[in-house]
């Protein structure tokens, strides 16, 4: 990019109060990121009382600012209606934009706020320009990418696309690809997507490999990264073309996010103004001054993953209490005015600020008889704003020739209806008047109905199966009541890629089965490219659909010009509502997946009879960027197995998938609702799916064996002598 056509970058500091707000805006922040009472991913967070929020709408308009307003928690089917009441004063009041997570929730703001920008949130994991382009066309004016994502990628997506990029530029990173994440809900009820994560990949774990030798000599924090910090690489990431610095940090302190905010306005401005921004020492340590965990690391930008970004030995922040942080002062707003006074006639003021003006009349101007008001006089009691947020910089007041009076109450009052008057005129090209857009929200439960589809038989039960070795694939065949098979893309190497998806496939077809390839969790810049040379190969090897799992590859698969009736929602693309998995269908994708955190009750009222159903797995917790074995310097490219031993003496299998370069770790105990056989036919989904992963050829059989038992002869089954100890997910508890 030319040094002489850059476009300086929005800064976006959180708000996490509104004391913080007004701290970020005067430390220089072009825009600021805050929650309200509900729909945000920090619940625990001080957050905004709806007064609150209104006002610091305003405060941030005055001062010629933005404020978007997180709503980027996954939605139930009860909440839908609640979210149009809680957005729709924000939107009247002039609110700029919401960062949204929940599909259904982008298409409610699209339909029924007119204007209101919509950016998607990190927690939508958006990695590729396919994404990108698949969102903008439904309504998406910006996207906060994955935070993976290395500046070349983000290049090519920039060279892609012309939505607006923002990107995490300092504070805390997820071990996790983000909105991925189900260790803290499936642990302990407390789910990241709704805001509530309890952060238990901050805790200690002991690292064995797939021998169970140690593989650090003690207990240590292997999920935890290091905070980002990227003030000395602002000049390469102002030429990739980010739109928008986002600074991470709403449930930190008034003092942090002003310090680290006034830092990075510094750099931004010296970088754009005079081509060169040399980080001083001094501003290096205040940084480090405001918390750090065991340093910084400058993030994915310029690394795909490695030892140097995690904080192994401890997980918490370091501070200095003596640090300088930055905590700067209000900044009002200049006025200049003029007093107009006349015996017989109303005391009149004019005011303006920033390019607008307004006038107010108050009192009466009478003949002063004892106590004539001096012009310095005048002057001082026209100029005190107290807490407005103006401060009178310059004052002309026009007297006549006699000496005039007026009471000191009626010249406050005609300063406030002033200011008041130049308030409202400057914040009136923000209101919306809310014509045109309903009382209340008029689309609960509304599904459309798809066409009948002929994949499941409806008067049977139906079954499906992932697969992620050989070894299952076989047990699976030997079952005629498993109709669907998923074959993972984890079971295949790029190298052999096609041929062994083909064998499998012929393999799969021969035993009268459908075979579908299920896409990766990821679908970033090297990814897309591999599937991108090896379609045609891909294609002519038979698979019967797909299984999608990212936003990213829907965007694929349409580029593609994939049949949809062939395509499936993975359980990673959230339908919680009915309204949700409307959007879908009526982007053309009728067939998906329960999503894995809704409990009985929010099952039974979701549309369910184009929907999978997973009743058993070692369901994956977190899929990463990061790998283990790399961080304990043992990798050896080559897929496999490790494992964490948390403080309970849970042992969570880790899977490390090279030809994409991810981990996935496993929950150790396996879902199971096979013993729920007959309570799970009031659901009506369209098929249950059983998900094998690390499981033996042997163990795959045994579960097998199970659910034919369970389904087809109505025994009573007792699971713990199958599995051991297992769990229900959240069929019973649910998650708030």
């Amino acid at each position: 990019m030319d040094k002489n056509n850059l476009k300086k970058p929005e800064l976006l500091a959180p708000a996490g109060s509104f004391e913080i707000c007004k701290a970020v805006i005067f430390a220089g922040a072009d825009a600021v990121y805050a929650g309200g009472s509900r729909f945000g991913a920090r619940a625990y967070a001080q957050n905004f009382t709806q007064e609150q929020l209104l006002e610091a709408i305003d405060l941030v308009h005055l001062h010629k600012k933005k404020l978007y307003l997180t709503v980027n928690t996954l939605c139930k089917q009860e909440e839908m209606e609640a979210l149009y009441g809680y957005l729709k004063p924000f939107y009247m009041q002039g609110l700029d934009a919401v960062i949204v997570q929940d599909f259904g929730v982008m298409r409610l703001v699209r339909e029924y706020f007119p204007g209101l920008s919509v950016h998607i949130s990190t927690q939508m994991s958006v990695a590729s320009a396919d994404g990108f382009s698949y969102l903008q066309k439904c309504g998406a004016d910006r996207i906060v990418t994955a935070r993976e994502l290395s500046l070349a990628e983000i290049r090519q997506i920039r060279s892609q696309s012309e939505l607006e990029i923002e990107c995490f530029v300092h504070g805390a990173l997820c071990y996790c690809y983000s909105g991925g994440c189900l260790l803290s809900s499936m642990l302990g009820g407390r789910s990241g997507n709704r805001g509530r994560c309890a952060q238990p990949c901050r805790l200690p774990y002991t690292v064995f490999d797939d021998r169970h030798r140690r593989m650090a000599g003690k207990e240590c924090y292997p999920l935890s990264p290091k905070d980002i910090c990227t003030i000395d690489q602002i000049p390469e990431l102002i030429q990739a073309g980010i739109t928008s610095f986002k600074i991470e940090g709403r449930m930190k302190s008034a003092e942090y996010a002003a310090g680290v905010t006034s830092i990075y306005r510094k750099y931004i401005d010296q970088y754009v103004e005079k081509g060169s921004a040399k980080v001083s020492r001094h501003d290096h340590e205040r940084l480090l001054q405001t918390g750090n965990r065991s340093g910084f690391t400058d993030g994915y930008y310029t690394r795909h993953n490695g030892p140097q970004m995690i904080s192994i030995n401890r997980p918490g922040h370091e501070k200095s209490e003596a640090a300088d942080l930055g905590f700067l002062s209000e900044k009002k707003l200049s006025v200049c005015g003029e007093a107009f006074f006349e015996t017989g006639r109303p005391a009149r003021m004019e005011v303006s600020c920033s390019g607008d003006t307004a006038s107010a009349e108050y009192g009466m101007t009478q003949e002063a008889q004892k106590q004539p008001l001096s012009r310095k006089m005048l002057e001082e009691q026209l100029s005190k704003t107290g807490n407005t947020p103006f401060e009178i910089e310059a004052l002309t007041v026009h007297l006549p020739k006699q000496a005039i009076f007026l009471p000191k109450q009626e010249l406050n009052q005609l300063r406030r209806k002033a200011l008041g008057q130049l308030q409202e005129q400057m914040l009136r090209r923000y209101r919306r008047s809310g014509q045109g857009i309903p009382e209340a929200y008029q689309n609960i439960g509304v599904v459309s109905k798809p066409i009948a589809s002929d994949s499941f038989s409806e008067d049977r039960i139906a079954f499906t199966a992932v697969v992620e070795q050989q070894a299952q694939l076989s047990a699976v065949l030997e079952r005629d009541f498993i109709k669907r098979i998923y074959l993972d893309s984890a079971m295949y190497s790029h190298e052999q890629f096609t041929a062994q998806l083909k064998e499998q496939i012929l393999y799969i077809h021969a035993a009268g089965r459908q075979a579908y390839l299920a896409l990766p969790p990821v679908f970033r810049d090297r990814t897309v490219r591999f599937y991108e040379r090896h379609w045609q190969d891909i294609a002519a090897a038979g698979p019967d659909g797909y299984a999608a799992r990212t936003i990213d590859e829907l965007g694929f698969l349409e580029r593609m010009r994939m049949d949809k009736d062939c395509c499936v929602l993975d359980h990673s693309l959230y339908t919680y509502s009915n309204e949700t998995k409307d959007c879908y269908i009526k982007e053309g994708w009728r067939f998906d997946t329960i999503p894995l955190e809704l409990n009985k009750k929010e099952l039974r009222a979701r549309d369910n009879t184009q929907s999978e159903l997973i009743i058993y797995g070692h369901l994956p917790l977190m899929t990463s960027a990061q790998c283990v074995k790399k961080t304990f310097g043992q990798c050896r490219q080559a897929h496999g197995l490790c494992y964490l031993k948390d403080r309970y003496a849970k042992e969570f299998p880790v899977r490390n998938v090279c030809s994409e370069c991810y981990n996935t770790i496993y929950n150790p105990q396996p879902l199971s609702l096979i013993q729920l056989a007959q309570e799970l036919c009031q659901l009506h989904p369209a098929a249950y799916r059983l998900w094998f992963t690390i499981e033996t050829q042997q163990a795959a059989s045994r579960v097998l064996d199970s659910v034919q038992a369970a389904f087809f002869q109505h025994k009573a089954i007792d699971m713990n002598k199958v599995l051991g100890a297992y769990t229900n997910g959240h069929y019973k508890r649910g998650v708030e």
